[in-house]
């Protein structure tokens, strides 16, 4: 009852993403939203789309294209599981989750990448349930295209190129011919790193950056104009704190720094929610 309930919830979620894919990160808007609901949908909707990509995910990077970035996604969320645990319990920094939001919208819109490697039934099921239309698969060797369209006519592309031997996946998506999305992941000798760029619908960019280093990791969110550079699989596990905002969750410990300015370093104690 629990994935289902999860996987309406991207349902939901996803039927409103094809409306339009740009991403608005507005946090002072955001600060009406009820903090707890929000910790609530983001662990749902990152648990929702990690079961959806794979039932049973694959440690190995011999693992198909699919079962590798859902392996990815498995190792973030709970990192991020972790992070939202710990700041929205502590009450002087319950409203920094909402900046969480944004990653899990992003997840759902690269929902596409789950499909990789499958086929165009696959792919049309997946995007068909969602409302898409006209929905077109293909691959060669290891790149991978998926095209449809919305409801309202809008025609979108997402393509990605996946490295097998580095677990590396890099993801473009543009709506009516003009890019508005570029992801990455790659695999490090520490765990993963990883990136979203997103041109939001008012022209503005939104950029998050992502290491993870076991159940440890850290989580950088920036507004700064421009695609960041490609990862290389060399940054080191603190690359994020490079970014305007940013939270870091070591064991039981989170460190950070607020859109602000304001320094964080606090310890927490784990709700039984997020340690099941």
């Amino acid at each position: 009852m629990k994935k289902m309930i999860s996987f309406l919830i991207v349902v939901l979620m996803l039927g409103v993403l094809f409306a339009g894919c740009g991403i608005q990160t507005n946090t002072n808007a955001s600060s009406k939203v009820d903090k707890e609901a929000s910790e609530e949908t983001v662990v749902s909707e990152e648990a929702a789309l990690a079961e959806q990509t794979s039932g049973s995910p694959n440690t190995n990077v011999g693992g198909s294209v699919a079962e590798n970035y859902s392996t990815y996604l498995d190792a973030k969320n709970t990192v991020l599981v972790k992070l939202t645990d710990g700041l929205s319990t502590n009450p002087d920094t319950g409203m920094a989750v909402l900046a969480f939001m944004g990653i899990s919208m992003a997840d759902l819109v690269m929902l596409p990448a789950s499909m990789f490697g499958q086929d165009q039934q696959a792919a049309e099921i997946g995007l068909g349930f969602m409302g898409a239309k006209g929905v077109t698969y293909s691959e060669s060797g290891n790149s991978y295209t998926i095209a449809y369209s919305d409801e309202e006519g809008k025609a979108y592309v997402f393509s990605g190129t996946y490295d097998p031997a580095a677990d590396a996946l890099i993801c473009t998506a543009t709506m009516d011919g003009a890019e508005n999305i570029y992801s990455e992941y790659r695999k490090t000798s520490f765990g993963y790193v990883g990136q979203y760029y997103f041109l939001n619908d008012d022209g503005t960019t939104s950029v998050y950056m992502i290491a993870v280093d076991g159940e440890d990791g850290t989580i950088g969110i920036s507004s700064i104009p421009g695609k960041p550079a490609a990862l290389t699989g060399s940054e080191s596990a603190d690359f994020p704190k490079a970014c305007e905002e940013w939270y870091s969750v070591t064991g039981t410990t989170i460190t950070g720094q607020t859109l602000d300015g304001t320094d964080l370093n606090f310890e927490y104690t784990p709700t039984e929610s997020a340690s099941n």
